[in-house]
């Protein structure tokens, strides 16, 4: 009996498995096979049907979206990359002192990360127009900044305290720094959890949509949650260029996930790990 029960278990995780499984990939398959129809096909055949499949919705939403994918790789990558070092200094901080303070600002850092957008809307244009990096780069990468450099640090809060103490308490004794122990023990140590977490914010910043559309007012600055905005109008909707805008737009943070995902499921198998100690 014992191994019926087995059995049956096993059949059932595989069928979870498989009901997930076409749960994620059915929407992508209906994007896809849609952009490749024309106008008049999405409208006239059922929508998981192929129909004259061609590449001429994608080429034209490609050519529309190339300034807003450019925009998006130029500011989603350093803010990615600064609030994941950044937060993992500051949660090493945080991680090797310990005061009331530090409980109570960690604690603001937290809170920070559930802040509304909509909150800072005011003040943040208002001091990006004062510096006088509105609708630039630099100010777009700032505005992202502002709301995902205190999920960095809450994010790596949770996967340093996985490491040793023993091991960074050795390293003072011999007379290490603070920062050669971060970034020689610290930074090696936690890769994983570096990645997932710039995987996090990288896709999480990527699909952000409020803050390009405050920070820029030009169609050139745009980035590609905006860019993705204009394949739907007002008056009508090309259904078949919404699908193939949908699908380039996904292209980039798939494949940053794909080729990441072992060092992704490697992080939070380390953090379960860690809280099991």
């Amino acid at each position: 009996m014992p191994k019926i029960y087995r059995l049956i278990r096993s059949g059932l995780k595989f069928l979870a498995l498989i009901i997930l499984s076409i749960m994620w990939i059915f929407p992508v398959y209906l994007l896809v096979i849609d952009g490749l129809k024309s106008a008049f096909g999405v409208v006239s055949t059922p929508i998981f049907v192929p129909a004259s499949p061609s590449l001429g919705s994608y080429s034209a939403v490609f050519s529309g979206l190339a300034t807003s994918l450019k925009n998006s790789v130029i500011v989603t990558i350093p803010v990615a990359l600064i609030s994941t070092f950044l937060g993992a200094m500051a949660a090493y901080y945080f991680y090797r002192v310990s005061s009331y303070f530090n409980s109570f600002l960690f604690t603001l850092i937290a809170i920070a990360t559930f802040i509304p957008f909509e909150v800072a809307l005011v003040p943040l244009i208002r001091l990006e127009s004062d510096l006088g990096i509105f609708n630039s780069y630099l100010g777009l990468i700032f505005g992202l900044l502002v709301f995902f450099l205190p999920a960095g640090a809450l994010i790596m809060s949770i996967f340093i305290p996985v490491l040793p103490k023993g091991i960074i308490e050795s390293a003072r004794i011999d007379g290490a720094s603070d920062w050669k122990i971060f970034s020689r023990m610290v930074l090696p140590l936690t890769t994983p959890g570096l990645i997932s977490t710039f995987v996090f914010i990288f896709i999480e910043s990527w699909n952000n949509y409020f803050i390009p559309l405050v920070t820029t007012t030009t169609p050139t600055m745009s980035l590609i949650p905006i860019g993705l905005a204009s394949y739907t109008g007002g008056y009508g909707t090309l259904y078949n260029e919404s699908f193939a805008a949908g699908v380039i737009s996904s292209i980039v943070p798939l494949l940053v996930f794909v080729f990441l995902s072992k060092y992704f499921i490697r992080g939070f198998m380390a953090l379960g790990l860690g809280a099991k100690g």
